[in-house]
């Protein structure tokens, strides 16, 4: 059975978990065209990617701590 380029796409946003349900329907309702294979995965890519960096910035600011005082000597 020969699957066409957009139903390959739409079984594999079907398949995502439930955690990705905006970005099921960014992907299939945020755009007048057909959803194609190679546009899912890209945004799947780009979608981990994102989060991996985040993760790493996250770690790396582990230790940062930010306080906010009384202007500590700025003309108060």
């Amino acid at each position: 059975m020969q699957l066409e380029d957009e139903d390959k796409a739409i079984l594999l946003l079907c398949a995502l978990p439930r955690s990705f349900e905006s970005f099921k329907d960014t992907m299939l309702y945020g755009k007048e065209d057909t959803v194609t294979l190679e546009e899912v995965q890209a945004a799947l890519r780009n979608k981990e990617l994102t989060k991996s960096k985040d993760l790493r910035v996250h770690e790396n600011n582990e230790g940062l701590s930010v306080s906010r005082g009384n202007g500590g000597g700025r003309g108060n």
